[in-house]
């Protein structure tokens, strides 16, 4: 691992709790802005919001809080915040007048236990899982394994949620599965680890310990996802009323355009 990316690890938890005041002078705090939504890209901008301020004497302070993508759209919406962390591009049910700008790319992944290595799934294959046509491993070419599918599902208030019923399942595809429901990457990636017989959808940057299936043939790699290949490519990003202002668009010139921010975003993604 890179100096850049160790750092970039051990800092992002401490800089949400501490709300990045500790990362530049106090004097050079102007004002604060708020943001709440998707986890991982709260961890993230956390990264990013830690460097900008090491560079930039009169930067603001960052004060970043979970909640999801559908809390963060909501509450930049409604003005509670400043703006929204989120894991997914807008859709036409979201309040209008919002703006997203993307950050990084990624790609929203299937993945199982080590211990059970499918090389792949095919869409009609995962239809007939979330249909509970499809139970057992038994009944999936390539994996040794013959007990029952412990399925994970994220629900649709989830960036990953929403990629996953927008861009997989197909409309006409009764929802006859009864999988575990979680509600972050972080959480499914954990639940796979612990259970060989797991299947679930989760964010590319959290998937190097899982075995990771293509998807009709095509694998989830940086590669695929930057070429747009992989059919679940998204964006992560922050979502503003209208265009973004101040000292928060300074801030997302300074990611787009810094080499450091840059090289933040490639220990995990890929820059947008």
């Amino acid at each position: 691992m890179s100096r850049l990316a160790a750092l970039t690890a051990a800092t992002a938890a401490l800089a949400v709790v501490a709300g990045l005041a500790a990362a530049a002078p106090a004097s050079g705090a102007t004002r604060t802005i708020t943001m709440n939504g998707a986890p991982i890209t709260r961890s993230l901008v956390a990264d990013l919001a830690y460097f900008y301020r090491h560079q930039h004497r009169r930067a603001p302070r960052f004060m970043l809080a979970g909640g999801g993508t559908s809390a963060g759209i909501a509450d930049t919406a409604r003005k509670v915040t400043d703006a929204g962390l989120v894991a997914r591009a807008l859709v036409d049910d979201d309040p209008g007048g919002l703006r997203l700008t993307p950050l990084a790319w990624s790609g929203v992944c299937f993945a199982t236990n080590k211990a059970n290595p499918v090389p792949g799934i095919t869409r009609a294959q995962l239809q007939d899982i979330v249909a509970g046509r499809i139970t057992r491993w038994s009944q999936i070419p390539g994996s040794p394994r013959g007990d029952r599918i412990a399925a994970v599902d994220q629900g649709p208030t989830t960036g990953s949620g929403r990629v996953f019923q927008d861009v997989f399942v197909d409309v006409g595809t009764p929802l006859g599965w009864r999988p575990v429901t979680l509600v972050t990457s972080e959480q499914a990636r954990d639940f796979v680890e612990r259970n060989p017989a797991a299947f679930a959808y989760l964010d590319l940057a959290l998937t190097e310990t899982l075995n990771v299936l293509s998807f009709d043939g095509v694998g989830c790699t940086r590669s695929t996802v930057r070429s747009g290949r992989y059919v679940a490519r998204r964006p992560l990003g922050i979502v503003t009323r209208g265009r973004p202002r101040g000292a928060l668009l300074k801030f997302l010139r300074w990611v787009r355009t810094s080499r450091t921010a840059r090289r933040v975003i490639a220990t995990r993604y890929i820059p947008a």
